[in-house]
């Protein structure tokens, strides 16, 4: 029973928290160059439950068990008949009879989730357990058989799948609960203002911000010239260029393709626009600003897009996608406070009623 309510409790308390970042992104439909954000959600591990008492049958006695996988490319899809995969998550070990999983960054297998290309990310999966324990792969060739053996390049190196004792008589769950939020960088739409100090950027990289904490990245470029012909954001904040924070002193501002920006048809400096790979550990810090994570360092690539001038960015939020997430998510509210209540009754009438008998 009480297994029960703690589930109805983490849907609910799931719920409340994907309401609340869904009302900030429609809070933020009209904010240039906001990108909207995303909860990804997880189930709690799943557990062997085991028969307690009397004599096992003997269905129950199935011998080894036997592995099904599918290659599809940039990631396995396998199921285990007879046994289950392990999986080592932050709070312990999940038990499952199909999971997904790919060669992570660091060479083990790893669970994953579809980044926005649609592609197999495992940065932050979590790795699969063998008899040995977490399967490293490295760069070799991966087979799996249909006994669970792994075996890179052509070397057994571990068994996938585990055989539970013959007491197991299935799995159980205990609810979901926030995994993580993060942040959908897809471009939005680029608007025409014709203000010559708006500034937009076509594809990947963001503009370079000064402030008193440090470095920030933005892609609002609605910009203004401050008293000292500094070019700076709305809060005042100084954009940077390779040499520094950016002065336009002259009467025509324009820019090239490339960022750089020229003042009555000369180029005297240009934006530090900076394309960032590892966008996953970017921090909102407010403000249309970005930082990034503690302790980690941007990736760098080379920027590619174009820098359009009398535009802006609009958000990437969808009002229409937003607002149908949000009354489906008051819909699974509602339903976990009647489950929760339902429990509340049910548990009252075994204390004052049952007791009494």
């Amino acid at each position: 029973m009480f297994r029960g309510l703690y589930t109805a409790g983490s849907s609910l308390i799931t719920n409340n928290k994907k309401i609340d970042v869904v009302s900030n992104n429609v809070a933020n439909i009209n904010t240039t160059g906001y990108k909207k954000d995303l909860v990804l959600i997880e189930s709690f591990e799943d557990t062997l439950i085991s028969k307690m008492n009397g004599s096992m049958p003997v269905e129950n006695f199935k011998g080894a068990p036997k592995v099904e996988i599918e290659d599809k490319g940039d990631y396995f899809k396998a199921s285990a008949k007879g046994g289950y995969f392990r999986v080592q998550t932050h709070t312990g070990i999940s038990y499952h009879d199909k999971a997904e999983f790919t060669v992570g960054q660091d060479g083990y297998l790893k669970t994953f989730y579809k980044n926005s290309e649609g592609n197999a990310d495992a940065g932050y999966g979590y790795k699969i357990l063998g008899n040995k324990g977490p399967i490293y792969v490295g760069e070799g060739q991966l087979n799996i058989d249909e006994d669970g053996n792994v075996f890179v390049d052509g070397e057994q190196i571990d068994k996938i799948v585990m055989q539970p004792h013959p007491s197991v008589i299935g799995t159980m769950g205990s609810g979901i609960k926030l995994e993580r939020i993060e942040t959908n960088f897809n471009q939005g739409q680029l608007i025409t203002t014709g203000n010559t100090l708006d500034f937009a950027i076509k594809g990947e990289g963001f503009f370079t911000i000064e402030t008193e904490e440090g470095i920030r990245y933005t892609r609002n470029g609605s910009f203004k010239l401050n008293v000292d012909k500094k070019l700076v954001t709305s809060e005042g904040y100084n954009v940077i260029g390779p040499y520094g924070p950016i002065i336009l002193d002259g009467e025509e501002i324009s820019v090239a393709p490339n960022g750089d920006l020229m003042v009555d048809g000369e180029v005297i400096d240009g934006f530090e626009i900076v394309n960032i790979k590892n966008v996953r550990d970017l921090r909102k810090t407010g403000e249309g600003l970005f930082k990034m994570a503690e302790g980690i360092e941007p990736i760098e690539e080379e920027f590619t897009g174009q820098v359009l001038q009398g535009k802006l960015e609009k958000s990437n939020v969808d009002p229409i996608k937003e607002m149908v997430e949000m009354m489906t998510l008051f819909r699974g509210y509602e339903s976990s406070q009647r489950v929760i209540k339902a429990y509340d009754d049910t548990i009252g009438k075994a204390v004052n009623e049952i007791g009494k008998v």
